[in-house]
């Protein structure tokens, strides 16, 4: 890290990935927009994957009444312009673009961390009870709507940490759903399955009663559940938290090298008291000189000034040249000194 090439180039490769992530993913995002139909049609006979009726599906979930699509093309489109701010500032030095970078950076990050650790994540495993309220609302209101992201993310949850509503089956007792599946008493997602791809239960009439004997998790809550699951996966969590800081410390690190345009330890060192700048030492040296009180003057940045002597014995040749600030005036003679 001797120069400051090393932080550009890496700053610049990082955020020209990321540019390609988000065109990728709204070019996609617009596509499946416009025709969903098309998008797989020509996807799978490329890929021959699975994976591409997933990702349209998923683009076309309703969100508050409102298509993902709505939400994802301004995200991607986001995340390019916070790429391209940071490819201008490393490759073409702007320092309006650097500091663009940094700001958008900052608030992506700092929402993305309060949305998944600490509203999510934290506020579950210390048992918020408006969290929990909040997710109860959730699913008695938006619950059962076809093609809706909230009912397939409860969806996911019930299925994989095999639990049922907030608190248990009765929670569904007062929900949309129930209104539109009178005969049910909980989605078939709180029963046991002997496949979870195609929902198939153990029990055939799994959700139309309560027996006790009916294999079914009716009665374990996700609130719960999603609890158990933080706590067994807290090394993973608290990794990936200090991994998040790590890179984002680092980016931060770079982008600062590029706007003071030094190489990184010189610009960390250049206000540190444990490991003192080259510019410190210096005025340290020159202040504790008191026969050269002119040399401090122009210590950080030197006058930029140019000379132009006009020859005595040819008046239409002249001469151009910039004087030294810390030379004395006797460095030069006496014709060049009156000019100056």
């Amino acid at each position: 890290m001797h120069t400051v090439g090393l932080p550009r180039t890496c700053l610049g490769f990082t955020n020209i990935l990321f540019f390609l992530f988000g065109l990728i993913g709204c070019i996609i995002c617009v596509w499946c927009a416009i025709n969903t139909e098309f998008f797989q049609d020509v996807n799978y006979t490329v890929t021959k994957s699975s994976l591409v009726d997933a990702i349209a599906r998923s683009v076309n979930l309703k969100l508050w009444f409102t298509p993902l699509t709505s939400f994802l093309i301004p995200l991607t489109v986001l995340t390019m312009v916070t790429s391209c701010c940071g490819i201008l500032g490393s490759g073409c030095k702007f320092k309006c673009a650097i500091k663009s970078y940094i700001f958008l950076i900052t608030v992506l990050s700092s929402v993305a961390f309060w949305v998944i650790f600490i509203s999510g994540i934290y506020n579950i495993y210390t048992r918020n009870e408006k969290t929990r309220s909040y997710l109860l609302s959730t699913l008695q209101t938006y619950y059962g709507r076809d093609n809706d992201v909230i009912t397939s993310i409860w969806n996911y949850v019930m299925v994989n940490n095999e639990c049922c509503g907030v608190n248990g089956y009765r929670d569904f007792a007062s929900s949309q759903w129930q209104k539109m599946n009178t005969d049910k008493l909980f989605p078939v997602q709180c029963c046991q399955l002997v496949n979870k791809t195609v929902l198939l239960p153990v029990s055939k009439d799994c959700s139309l009663n309560d027996d006790p004997e009916v294999k079914s998790y009716k009665d374990v809550g996700c609130f719960y559940a999603l609890r158990q699951f933080i706590i067994g996966s807290k090394g993973k969590i608290i990794f990936f938290i200090i991994l998040l800081i790590i890179l984002y410390t680092i980016l931060m690190l770079f982008a600062y090298c590029i706007i003071r345009g030094e190489p990184l330890l010189q610009a960390l060192t250049e206000r540190s008291i444990l490991l003192p700048s080259k510019n410190w030492e210096i005025s340290q040296q020159t202040s504790a000189s008191p026969s050269a009180p002119d040399e401090n003057m122009y210590l950080e940045e030197p006058p930029k000034k140019i000379v132009r002597v006009v020859s005595a014995v040819n008046p239409f040749q002249t001469y151009k040249f910039t004087p030294n600030a810390y030379s004395s005036d006797n460095a030069y003679p006496q014709c060049v000194r009156t000019q100056i």
